[in-house]
């Protein structure tokens, strides 16, 4: 990875949430567990979970100066000694790849969906996408707290 993803994420063994979201050994090791980090993924109870203790310590993070700091190349060994490569050029809500509406839409909902429930969160989105023609932000600094 480039240098300057490394110099902010380089929390090797983080104690709670916040400081897994400046572990790119914790993430690393939420994708191979779970299929993704979401923000589930970087609650407490999941970062000092044994299983992503373990995980993470097997992690080796490189500089490799010519890549992005958008990019990354991952090669996973597994338990059986086979390897599997895998190189993203330019990473979700990179400039070059940003996040489609319906991506957006899912990572927003992921978040709201606790605080605010699904119908909440269903009309607070369709208020953002309709800002633009609102004669103030009232009605949606009021969608988005809990009722």
């Amino acid at each position: 990875m480039h240098s300057l993803v490394l110099e902010l994420t380089c929390k090797q063994e983080p104690a709670d949430g916040l400081a897994a979201k400046f572990s790119v050994y914790h993430g690393c090791a939420a994708g191979l567990i779970f299929g993704m980090a979401t923000e589930d993924e970087y609650a407490d109870d999941i970062v000092n979970r044994a299983d992503m203790l373990a995980l993470r310590s097997k992690v080796v993070a490189t500089m490799n100066e010519v890549i992005d700091e958008a990019s990354a190349d991952v090669t996973a060994v597994l338990t059986d000694g086979s390897r599997v490569h895998v190189y993203v050029e330019h990473a979700i809500d990179s400039l070059q790849r940003p996040m489609s509406e319906a991506n957006l839409e899912a990572k927003f909902s992921g978040m709201s969906h606790p605080v605010l429930g699904e119908a909440r969160t269903a009309e607070l989105i369709a208020a953002c996408w309709a800002l633009g023609n609102a004669p103030n932000v009232g009605s949606l600094t009021a969608l988005a707290r809990p009722a």
